[in-house]
């Protein structure tokens, strides 16, 4: 399916700096493949065609470089405040899971933004209760 680079933009919006970097780089290697005629066959039996493909993703990258702009001034802002997510924390420890569940698609209904960045916040936290095991 083909997305105008305002939606494509959206894809991306709420995912993290790593994925977004992932993107662009999946985009340039694309790119480069298609301008070096070095893409596999099976991208030539595919419809849109990689000139079609080729031409979009100079739209998404520039959308893509935009995210990245903002994702890294946001890195070097400090932390962001924790208190919103400690009280996602101590509501969702007194529910049960399917409450959990309901409330997390509340939240995501109510506040995009807010339930993805708690999302990114939780993985960090399992990812380093993970490592210090």
């Amino acid at each position: 399916m083909i997305l105008d680079s305002k939606s494509y933009r959206k894809e991306f919006e709420y995912s993290s700096l790593e994925k977004v970097l992932q993107e662009r780089d999946r985009i340039i290697k694309f790119m480069k493949d298609f301008e070096n005629d070095e893409l596999p066959e099976k991208y030539y039996e595919r419809d849109p065609s990689p000139e079609t493909i080729y031409l979009l993703n100079i739209d998404y990258l520039k959308e893509i470089c935009d995210l990245i702009k903002i994702k890294m001034q946001k890195k070097e802002d400090p932390k962001p405040k924790l208190a919103p997510f400690l009280a996602i924390e101590k509501i969702l420890s007194k529910l049960d899971d399917e409450k959990q569940k309901h409330f997390l698609e509340d939240l995501k209904i109510k506040d995009e933004q807010l339930y993805y960045e708690y999302k990114e916040w939780k993985e960090g936290e399992n990812l380093m209760d993970e490592q210090s095991m």
